[in-house]
């Protein structure tokens, strides 16, 4: 479905990312683990094209793109296949729940105001917030406003759907609710790449894992091996480290 290779990223003389290869397939629930400073958020920008690869080329459906030299028209087109859900919300804050989730269809693919609500109330629905349509975001818990920002996601109809920490923001006990919708996203066969320190979620939910250190992938499995067949010391160490934390 999407596969990089090469993916390299600077910022001055920080190298980031440094020559990444990685395989989506339809379907696919990746967890990408690691330390804070490992290029994961890097990664997910470069392929959504919210930051600019030095290096790197995409393969997406029958599409190849040079990641650095991809011109707008190739970058739109992308963009209309995927969807980005960030860590902090990035809602409209002089906006309703539904106009942030109807913003995309009216403006920018030129949608019908009333068809665009239709589909925003029903995504509104999906993610359990039915009741919610005419809230602010000041008026909207942490957990429920990252679930606007899953609903807006969705109302672009995406291929696939990258996520940034969507529970890093979040008070404990308001991860759950959006961990819910996200795996329930996955078992509607949602492709997603989830950038996450939830163990849980990553051991129940995805079906593969990676973990990135220092610019690189050093280490990609399916989750049953990832966790009870680690071979890699280092990794096997963050993942206790992470699940003490947990205790």
């Amino acid at each position: 479905m999407i596969e990089v290779k090469g993916i390299r990223k600077k910022f001055g003389d920080l190298e980031v990312l440094k020559g990444l290869d990685l395989t989506v397939n339809k379907g696919d629930v990746i967890a990408i683990l690691g330390p804070s400073g490992s290029g994961k958020t890097t990664l997910l920008r470069c392929m959504n094209f919210l930051e600019r690869a030095d290096e790197g080329t995409m393969y997406f459906d029958s599409d190849v793109v040079d990641m650095h030299k991809a011109d707008k028209k190739t970058i739109h087109n992308i963009r209309n296949k995927t969807a980005f859900v960030f860590q902090s919300f990035n809602l409209f804050t002089n906006k309703t729940a539904l106009e942030n989730v109807t913003i995309g269809l009216t403006v920018a693919r030129k949608m019908d105001k009333h068809k665009a609500e239709e589909i925003g109330k029903k995504l509104l629905d999906k993610v359990g917030l039915s009741d919610k349509y005419n809230s602010y975001p000041s008026q909207l818990s942490g957990g429920q406003q990252q679930r606007v920002g899953i609903a807006r996601a969705l109302a672009a109809d995406p291929e696939i759907i990258y996520f940034d920490e969507p529970t890093s923001a979040l008070d404990p006990e308001l991860i759950g609710e959006v961990l819910k919708v996200i795996k329930e996203l996955a078992d509607d066969g949602m492709t997603m790449l989830v950038v996450t320190h939830e163990m849980n979620f990553a051991k129940n939910v995805s079906n593969r894992v990676i973990f990135m250190e220092e610019g690189k992938i050093i280490s990609s499995s399916g989750t049953k091996e990832f966790f009870e067949e680690q071979k890699n010391e280092r990794v096997r160490n963050f993942i206790k480290n992470i699940l003490k934390k947990g205790e």
